[in-house]
């Protein structure tokens, strides 16, 4: 059985959650004419999808700045 890579699951992810709900609030929306309902779906596909994005690829990234080195926190000390 053939596996994503990162990237492709990513994209994968970005389209599906674009594409989901948008088409679902408008069959919602327009078609059966329950704009409420198509408000939901829209609402919650991407609220679930950044929760995915973030999960899977934003929180696991390491954002802190490089370490001091041991000169530069001796001579901060010494000022």
């Amino acid at each position: 059985m053939a596996t994503l890579s990162s990237k492709a699951a990513f994209v994968l992810v970005l389209v599906t959650g674009i594409l989901v709900p948008g088409v679902m609030n408008y069959v919602f929306s327009v078609v059966l004419d329950q704009q409420m309902l198509g408000r939901i779906v829209w609402v919650v596909g991407y609220t679930l999808m950044i929760a995915v994005v973030w999960y899977g690829w934003i929180r696991p990234l390491d954002i802190t700045g490089p370490e001091p080195d041991a000169e530069d926190v001796e001579r901060k000390v010494k000022d």
